[in-house]
This record gives structure tokens, sequence and C-alpha cells, in this order.
């Protein structure tokens, strides 16, 4: 069995917690390196102004909402709170992946997901989006500030109506050389949630590749993206879930 390395988590520090403690659980050396912090989208005189409130009190004229992250699912269950009192009712539900359909689900709702492909071409497969099922429908996509375009682009060929509700904001957190220095002594195993949060590593580090033993993603597309980087080892988790991270830490160490 492989001895595994020191591990670094990148979660935004507030999110990092149980994974953190089920990894030191397991014997292993943990060091948290959050690369980003996550900040609500305030509902005040600018979300007013800029149009998201009235999305939150029409809500009930969409056919579709679809969250891209936990945090898009959390914020938006927040403001929907505030606005509906009792859930609104004829909304089809979609989350990118399993981690985001959980917080729908547990307030309630009926959330439809990919089986296996956890990103917009995966939810873009489903067949209630399909153009037979959704041209001249609304649909809206709780996401953070920015972000891909797909999702969206490809619904409006379809022929749907498609608007965002952008929750919150990823703010980079930049690390200096020395800090970096300590947390990829030993050459660790890089845990990292997004492509977004391969991005902003790599920009940080420029030879991190040859920094770390490997590095774990929970996307295919990510991963090809960090393939071609040339990092020695790149590790697919299916999802971004915690049990889908240990498992597959627990698959590479016995891989010997």
């Amino acid at each position: 069995m492989k001895t595994v390395p020191p591990v670094v988590v990148t979660r935004p520090a507030d999110q990092a917690g149980p994974l953190v403690q089920a990894l030191q659980q397991q014997g292993l050396t943990v060091r948290q390196q959050p690369l980003m912090a996550i900040a609500p989208v305030a509902d005040d005189a600018a979300a007013a102004a800029s149009g998201l409130r009235q999305k939150f009190l029409d809500i009930d004229q969409y056919r579709a909402v679809i969250a891209i992250s936990v945090n898009a699912a959390a914020n938006g269950l927040e403001w929907l709170d505030v606005y509906w009192p009792q859930l609104p009712m004829g909304i089809d539900w979609y989350a990118v992946g399993p981690t985001t359909a959980e917080v729908l689900q547990q307030a309630g709702l009926t959330v439809q997901l990919p089986a296996e492909r956890f990103d917009s071409e995966g939810v873009l497969a489903l067949p209630g989006l399909q153009e037979a099922q959704i041209r001249g429908e609304k649909v809206l996509i709780w996401r953070g500030i920015g972000g891909r375009e797909t999702l969206a682009k490809v619904l409006r060929a379809r022929g749907a109506e498609v608007d965002y509700a952008e929750l919150y904001e990823r703010r980079e957190i930049s690390w200096q050389p020395r800090d970096w220095q300590t947390a990829l002594a030993g050459q660790p195993l890089l845990l990292l949630s997004s492509s977004q949060a391969l991005d902003i590593v790599t920009a940080q580090v420029a030879d991190l590749a040859q920094r770390v033993c490997g590095v774990m993603l929970p996307s295919a597309r990510a991963a090809a993206a960090a393939e071609q980087m040339g990092f020695r080892e790149v590790l697919v988790a299916a999802s971004a879930r915690d049990e889908d991270t240990l498992l597959c830490l627990q698959q590479w160490q016995q891989q010997g």
C-alpha cells in the first residue's frame, strides 16, 4: 500500500472542516491553504437596482432553476426563504453535482442532477433541458459572479430565456512564496475543488507541477487541464463531496 504524503486542502476555510477532520482521523498530515473566500451578495439597494431581488420575487415564472455550486444553492435558498415562506410550485430544480443537490434536497426540493459528469455539460445532457422541453421556457441559473458561459449559451441556443442570479463573489486569496514553500514542503498531494482553483494556484506557483506529487480534482474537464500542465499524477474524484474525495484518496493509496 502506498504511503500517502501530506495533503493540502484548498477549500474555503469555513467549508474545509469536515474534510480536514476526516483526513486527520486517517492519520494523514493535513495542511490548509484556502485559495478563495466566499462573500455573499447582500440584499440591498444594489441588489434591487440590478434586478436580482426581482428575480426571486418572480421565481415562480421560471420553468427551471439550476444551482451551479454548493455556495449558489445555499445562498439561493436564503434569498428564497426571505421572499417565499412556502416553496414555489411548478419549478424543475437542477444541480450540477451531488454536493449541491444535497443542499437543495435538505430544503425539501426534488432535484435532478447528472449521473456521472458533474459539470455544465453533464447538466445539459439531462432530459428536461433538451430543446423540445425547454424551448420558450424561462431558466434561472444560480451562480457566483462571473464563471463559464457554456450552460446559458447552449440553453439559449435551444430556445430558452436564461437569466442569472449571481449570489456570491469568489475572492482570491494571495499567498506569498514563503507560504507556498511551507505548504508544498515534501511534495504533498494537492486537493482542488474546481477548475478555478487550479487556475488560481498555478498562477501563484509557476512550477507547481514539479513541487507536488499529484493533484486531485472533481471533474474530468479540470483533470484534463491539469494533465496538460504536466502534473505527474492527476486523480479524478467522482465529485467534490467529502466521501468521494476520501474514496479517491483510498483507491490511490491502494494502487501501491
